[in-house]
């Protein structure tokens, strides 16, 4: 059964440690604004080492599913009010706008 957790997130640029399966990742928050813009994460081992820079926070897809071969076990989707295909804006992000991580 796959077990469900959002990043507990406010409408800002943020860093934080976080746990995606068993292992403790630094992750970042930004918000590039620009036309084409939106939510981005970067991803990087606890010991600082780049892995994901700038991916942008795409609702209705696995963020994460091109990068498989990175052995984070598990799904980082996106979703606003419910809504698996709407992508959060600014200013909703943490409250109508949602971050979630699905493990396996």
């Amino acid at each position: 059964m796959a077990t469900t957790s959002e990043f507990p997130l406010r409408p800002e640029a943020q860093t934080m440690t976080v746990e995606l399966g068993a292992v403790e990742y630094v992750v970042r928050f930004g918000w590039a604004d620009t036309t084409d813009g939106g939510w981005f994460i970067d991803i990087s081992a606890y010991d600082g080492a780049p892995l994901l820079r700038g991916l942008p926070l795409t609702a209705g897809e696995n963020v994460l599913q091109q990068f498989d071969y990175l052995g984070i076990p598990g799904e980082i989707r996106v979703q606003t009010d419910g809504n698996d295909l709407v992508e959060p804006s600014y200013s909703n992000l943490g409250s109508n706008g949602k971050v979630l991580f699905i493990s396996p």
